[in-house]
């Protein structure tokens, strides 16, 4: 045995420290108390759910169809429908276990599951869930509130029961649509049979009559007169839309035979329409849109994309493919839940109301902006000369609010005089401001839509810089002219008949409807510029049924022509063709201004009109009235101060409108608009003498990658 020195033997028979000892046991204990947490994070799932052991038993009893469907609508919406969503992953996940480990229940689950599918009707799912079915709004409102309240009654065979029952809220159809890939393709290997669709044929053929109802269904609309007459062939038998039926009928005979040719012949089919569809739409922006048009497009851009998904599952209907059937299974919960809602009823109808009055509206826009010096002074005497006219509308219409008239004929007084004035205006080719906004808004969009990548930016912020100095000199035009024009009329007058056009009482009025803190100025501005974007929008509305109706050609043609003359009627067409926007806007405009304060009235709300050129002529009509002594009193500088608020709500209200109409309409995205405001706010902190005078723009340079630019191209 070996000797060991004292020291040495001292240091190690020495007692450990009691501190180090206390430190090592708390970490033990620690890691016990950790381990025994994550042991029952990992067990939770494991944990058997006697609701659902008790559901999944009940179904697997089920005798009757009937009885089956009860059940799983039973089963699934205790599971999806939980208050939170660890509540749902967790209940999902003991199911999935409990049939994964209990190879009985399995057994049986499967079985019932088999029989339940047997016997279901799903072509109404495949074929109408999520798809538009009526341009009818009131109708098809007044049923979808109707249904929530009732729902209509459904067969026992319905498959679209069991959707609308267990995912009957847009929190529940989220979390199928958001579902992991790796549980729903657990999920999958138990519903899914063992043979795919050949152990359930019932349901194979359901999706044969699907492709073959929503193919007839597209060839149906793809064969009117109104598709046909703005497509590449006029003649039914060469039409692609006729052609569908065939080449569908021709794939569904070939499943089962390994022929690859039918499958290609088909999907070329589907491209084909696609094309039609396209030189459809390109026809319709050239000469007129049509709602019903439009919507018979969208309704078969969505027959296709369904008939797509229908044939990529039955194409790969084995249990390996699972893709294919999920994203059929997300389109069709997603369908299902959208054809109760009110909101993308009504979204899908604005929107076709946008794309059918937009491109109108942006194409009379591009009248109002100056893109030369010349036509930027030409701009300035129009605004002068608008703002000459205008000092008689305002005191046509002081005269009358001072007679006290019912409210309906003051309504109509008043808005007789807005609507002539503003067909002078049109008649003498004369500007007013803010009847510009919401038209060059329209135009805006179109630039945007029509550029793709880089070159989006530049022509955007040029564009925009033309408006912006357009505008501006419209509106200073108008004011100054207006001011200038009513001192003038009052000075006039006073000489003629020895006394003030306004009474004290009606000026007194005026100063107090202008103050920008004791009136609602502001909120009747901002009205005003919703009014004047309206407006707007009904004038391309009413231009674009003239061109798709083709009523200068029927003009032309009428036969009233025989008497004065073929050329007197061609004449009165092209007439027509040209001004039926700007007249119809500017009686819409006119009217809607002079009844909206009466009806405002009526229902007894203090609102009013408040525009930017007319408020400014009755501003300096009553200020004319006290001379130069206005300049001494807060009032004038208050109204003043409302005159410029009012300025720019109009502009901006009416403006900001029709470019987030219009923007959708083209289906520009959330996140593009933002890089569009983005850039312009920029641009004018770069250079901002470009967005006042007609000034040579000084670009700013972009670098930007040939990846990005093509992304940009890409994502439009």
């Amino acid at each position: 045995m070996e000797n060991f020195p004292a020291d040495d033997f001292a240091i190690q028979t020495r007692q450990p420290n009691p501190i180090i000892l206390c430190a090592m046991s708390f970490v033990r204990s620690m890691r016990r108390l950790w381990r025994r947490r994550r042991w029952r994070k990992r067990s939770v799932f494991a944990t058997q759910d006697v609701g659902l052991r008790e559901r999944t038993q009940a179904f697997c009893d089920a005798s009757t169809r009937g009885m089956r469907t009860r059940r799983a609508v039973a089963l699934f919406a205790y599971i999806w429908n939980r208050p939170t969503d660890r509540g749902f992953i967790t209940s999902l996940l003991r199911w999935i276990r409990l049939l994964e480990y209990d190879q009985p229940l399995r057994t049986a689950f499967n079985d019932s599951w088999l029989a339940l599918l047997s016997g279901l009707d799903s072509v109404p799912l495949f074929a109408d869930a999520g798809l538009p079915s009526s341009t009818a709004l009131l109708h098809e409102a007044f049923r979808r509130l109707f249904q929530r309240l009732l729902p209509t009654a459904r067969e026992e065979s319905d498959t679209a029961r069991l959707f609308t029952a267990i995912f009957s809220s847009s929190r529940s159809v989220e979390r199928f649509v958001h579902l992991d890939a790796s549980v729903f393709a657990r999920v999958a290997r138990i519903l899914w049979p063992e043979g795919g669709l050949d152990a359930v044929p019932h349901m194979s053929d359901d999706i044969h009559q699907a492709l073959s109802l929503l193919a007839t269904r597209v060839a149906g609309r793809g064969v009117t007169a109104a598709v046909r007459q703005r497509g590449s062939s006029r003649n039914v038998e060469n039409s692609p839309f006729y052609r569908l039926v065939f080449a569908t009928d021709e794939f569904l005979r070939s499943l089962g035979t390994n022929d690859n040719l039918a499958l290609d012949r088909w999907q070329r089919a589907l491209h084909a329409c696609r094309a039609e569809m396209i030189q459809v739409g390109l026809h319709m922006e050239e000469a007129g849109v049509s709602t019903a048009l439009v919507f018979d497009l969208t309704s078969m851009d969505a027959s296709l994309d369904r008939m797509q998904l229908l044939g990529s599952t039955i194409a790969a209907s084995s249990r390996q493919a699972v893709q294919p059937a999920r994203q059929l299974l997300n389109t069709l919960v997603a369908g299902r839940l959208e054809d109760t809602r009110l909101g993308p009823l009504i979204r899908q109808n604005l929107n076709l109301l946008a794309r059918k009055t937009v491109e109108r509206t942006g194409h009379s826009g591009e009248h109002y902006i100056a893109n030369t010096r010349r036509e930027y002074w030409l701009m300035w005497l129009a605004a002068l000369g608008g703002g000459l006219l205008t000092v008689f509308t305002a005191a046509f219409k002081l005269r009358i609010i001072g007679n006290s008239f019912p409210l309906f004929v003051e309504g109509f007084l008043i808005g007789t005089d807005y609507a002539i004035s503003f067909l002078l205006l049109q008649v003498f080719s004369l500007a007013l401001a803010t009847k510009q906004p919401s038209a060059t808004g329209a135009a805006l969009a179109g630039i945007v839509r029509e550029n793709r990548g880089v070159s989006r930016w530049s022509k955007i912020a040029d564009f925009a810089a033309r408006i912006s100095r357009t505008q501006l000199a419209a509106a200073l035009g108008n004011v100054i002219a207006v001011c200038l024009g009513a001192i003038a009329f009052e000075q006039l007058w006073h000489k003629m008949f020895m006394h003030s056009y306004l009474p004290q009482q009606t000026a007194v009025h005026v100063y107090e409807t202008l103050h920008p803190f004791t009136s609602g100025t502001s909120i009747d501005a901002a009205i005003t510029g919703v009014i004047l974007w309206l407006a707007a929008v009904i004038g391309g509305w009413c231009e674009n049924f003239a061109v798709y109706n083709r009523l200068p050609e029927a003009i032309a043609q009428h036969p009233l022509g025989l008497k004065i003359g073929v050329r007197r009627m061609q004449r009165l067409a092209h007439w027509f063709e040209n001004n039926i926007a700007a007249w119809s806007t500017s009686i819409v405009l006119g009217y809607m201004m002079g009844f909206f304060p009466e009806v405002a009235r009526f229902f007894g709300l203090p609102l009013d009109i408040r525009h930017v050129t007319l408020n400014t002529g009755m501003l300096a009509l009553a200020a004319a009235r006290y001379g130069v002594s206005s300049f001494g009193h807060h009032w004038f500088y208050y109204a003043v101060a409302g005159i410029g608020m009012t300025f720019i709500l109009n502009l901006s209200v009416s403006f900001g409108i029709a470019s987030i109409t219009a923007l959708r309409a083209y289906n520009v995205r959330h996140e593009e608009r933002v890089k569009i405001l983005k850039y312009l706010i920029g641009q004018v902190l770069h250079s901002p003498l470009r967005f006042i005078l007609p000034v040579d723009p000084v670009h700013k340079t972009l670098t930007i990658s040939p990846a990005q630019e093509a992304l940009d191209q890409e994502n439009g």
